[in-house]
């Protein structure tokens, strides 16, 4: 139970406070009905309020939830803001149990039973009213992580829940609960001196409050529907004041690659996993796309699409254009411009052609980022865990790297923080961050769009860059997908890396790098990053295949740059896979919850291909080919996937490319398996305390 959960305890109420309780509501009633709305009255009286004694949280709470479904939480005081936002969502209100001191009648600074009762309740039985404030909530628990976002939402709270006006009649009338619970601020609502302003998002963002004293100005409302009908507005206004202006996007102080241009030679190396090493076993094992919506067939003839298109476009001879996509070609990529309507359709990324570099899937893209911004003494920065692509690249090449904790929101800000200040004042300096901030290989975990944000000011503020791994991006069982941190990027701090081998088929092998940033290299000339990234490529592939970029281009082509309505059929049955996949682990394992299962624990995002899962003993490659071997399913350790110590005792489960029936099943298996190492391990632990025992006799 979190801490500042309470129970009322009834008996506890002194004379005083109930005294306290009788005057404060005697005052209120008093109160010209006149003077407040008639939403509040409405709702106070459908409460029947007692007015003589402090009343008994959970007799409200009933009453409230016969009328609205709103159920009441006894708290010791203030909550922490994530917190009370979860709780709206679930239409419970916290009711601060202790009562205010007898010298605080006027005014008391901190919240007691009397301001909650008495000044929020009797709109919680008003439908539009909590439409609003459970929809509100949504939205302010996606920002809630960025300091600046949640002052500004703060300030609609304010002015609407604690201190809004309707207008009745044709007259300004208070609903808000720190109004109408206090006579002081009632006069001061009808006084000709102080302004009320027309309910404005964008004003009431721009306009800070002081709760410590009678406000300076108020703003009104015609009805509820009004708050309910703003939200629409709300996210665009609010990213409108959190995203940055534009400015001098020249980087300074930030050497490139010294090998580049003196012979440098490289080659590539992939670390090939073995993912059918058990061909009867039923793998949750790679995040590989549903076979089943793989329509090669039909791409491949859409070739003639993107070569007439080349025709119209250069209007030279259909032969000479076939030739020429068929000859060694551009490094930077041929479908270029066509990519760039893409991101700006699906992405909401806006970023010229010659900016985008066409790359053998993003694995060729990590490598030729790194290799094009890293000396020596650079460090690049990972999730711990994290997908093992550009860190096993690294690796390989002798690259620094170092891991962040990342937990189900992501990297972890204040870790990264912590890591950059300590490598910046050692002889390193970090360079580059890698992140997937949408449902991540492999914790399926989702950064919030408040971290996006703050980790951009971070990034600006410590002369780094972001590479953005987004293949999953597309992939949310959510109504709105997030926005890409490159979407949101007004620093130019974002290395957007795209692919299509999800969205398509693997086999295409095609990825992207967009990177508009200008950067100051070591003899102070002003260069494009992607112009020295291409000098990378050049010697890692000269150009990716030309024939897959002509059929990528026939695609996009075909469906007008945009793949999300053509790709709706194949969310759609990831999600009712990822479904079948909770419900099959509740099923088998969480109905053992009691039992041998109770150690065992899983996450359910909202997009992606993975699960995580935590277990009571260690995994090990043995613990893999024991469940193949003997139980017919094969998991991914997490160990895997962490950069040193970590992930022990957790495994990554994918569902992606498994039928329905393959992943009851396989579920089924694996919680046999576990189910067998939960009791070996505790049949081990007291063998190994009698040894023990034995050896101290």
């Amino acid at each position: 139970m979190k801490s500042y959960i309470t129970s009322q305890h009834y008996d506890a109420y002194t004379k005083d406070d109930h005294e306290t309780w009788r005057i404060l509501c005697e005052r209120q009633g008093k109160l010209d009905r006149d003077r407040i709305s008639k939403e509040y009255h409405d709702g106070f009286s459908k409460l029947d309020i007692d007015r003589t004694n402090v009343v008994r949280i959970d007799e409200v709470s009933r009453k409230l939830e016969a009328v609205s479904g709103w159920t009441l939480v006894p708290v010791t005081g203030l909550l922490p803001t994530k917190d009370f936002f979860y709780m709206l969502i679930n239409k419970q209100y916290p009711v601060t149990v202790p009562i205010r001191k007898p010298s605080e009648l006027d005014f008391s600074e901190q919240p007691d039973i009397f301001h909650d009762i008495c000044g929020h309740l009797p709109l919680l039985t008003n439908e539009k009213f909590t439409r609003f404030l459970t929809a509100y909530s949504i939205i302010a628990i996606k920002y809630i992580n960025h300091d600046r976002a949640v002052e500004f939402l703060g300030r609609l709270y304010w002015y609407t829940y604690e201190m809004g006006l309707i207008n009745e009649n044709g007259e300004s009338k208070p609903y808000g609960g720190a109004v109408i619970t206090s006579a002081e601020e009632i006069a001061n609502v009808y006084s000709e001196a102080v302004p009320k302003y027309r309910f404005d998002i964008t004003h009431i963002f721009a306009t800070a409050y002081n709760p410590f004293r009678l406000q300076d100005q108020y703003f009104i409302i015609d009805s509820f529907d009004d708050l309910f009908d703003s939200l629409e507005h709300l996210e665009p206004a609010l990213l409108k004041l959190l995203l940055l202006p534009e400015q001098d996007m020249v980087m300074r102080n930030y050497q490139l690659n010294v090998n580049l241009g003196k012979g440098f030679n490289n080659v590539i190396g992939f670390l090939n996993d073995v993912q059918y090493k058990y061909p009867a076993a039923i793998p949750f094992v790679a995040g590989q796309p549903d076979e089943n919506f793989f329509d090669i067939d039909n791409h491949i003839s859409k070739m003639d699409l993107f070569v007439d298109h080349l025709v119209k476009k250069t209007g030279e001879p259909r032969t000479k254009v076939l030739n020429s996509i068929g000859q060694y070609n551009r490094t930077k990529g041929i479908v270029n411009d066509l990519v760039a309507e893409y991101l700006r359709n699906d992405e909401n990324i806006n970023v010229k052609e010659e900016n985008i570099l066409m790359t053998v899937g993003a694995q060729e893209a990590f490598a030729v980022i790194v290799s094009a911004i890293c000396n020596s003494n650079d460090v690049v920065l990972v999730e711990n865990p994290s997908y093992i692509g550009l860190s096993s690249f690294a690796r390989v090449f002798n690259y620094n790297i170092e891991g962040v904790r990342a937990d189900e929101e992501g990297i972890d800000l204040h870790d990264l923080k912590s890591k950059v200040l300590e490598i910046n004042r050692s002889q390193k300096r970090v360079k580059l961050l890698y992140v997937i901030p949408d449902y991540q290989n492999p914790s399926g975990s989702c950064m919030p769009i408040g971290s996006r944000l703050k980790l951009l000011e971070l990034a600006q503020k410590y002369n780094f860059l972001i590479i953005e791994d987004s293949v999953y991006n597309s992939f949310t069982y959510a109504q709105k997908k997030n926005p890409t941190l490159k979407s949101l990027d007004k620093y130019n701090r974002v290395i957007y890396v795209g692919s299509f081998s999800k969205s398509l088929f693997p086999g295409l092998r095609i990825g992207l790098v967009a990177a508009d940033q200008k950067v100051e290299n070591e003899m102070g000339e002003t260069v494009s990053l992607i112009d020295e990234m291409c000098k990378v490529k050049a010697q890692l592939t000269n150009n990716t295949s030309t024939i897959s970029q002509a059929i990528l281009g026939g695609v996009l082509l075909d469906l007008g740059c945009s793949l999300s309505q053509w790709s709706q059929p194949k969310f759609e049955s990831y999600k009712q896979k990822q479904a079948r996949m909770i419900q099959a682990l509740n099923k088998y394992i969480g109905s053992y919850k009691s039992g041998w299962a109770r150690d065992i624990e899983w996450n359910e995002p909202e997009g992606g291909f993975f699960i995580k899962m935590t277990v009571p003993f260690n995994i090990d490659n043995n613990s893999v080919a024991e469940c193949a071997r003997n139980y017919q399913v094969i998991f991914c350790p997490m160990r895997n996937f962490y950069l040193k110590e970590g992930g022990e005792n957790e495994i990554r489960l994918t569902f992606s490319n498994l039928t329905i029936d393959d992943i009851e099943l396989g579920v089924k298996h694996l919680a046999d398996y576990l189910r067998f190492r939960v009791l070996e391990e505790n049949a081990r632990i007291p063998a190994a305390l009698q040894l023990e025992n034995d050896y101290s006799n």
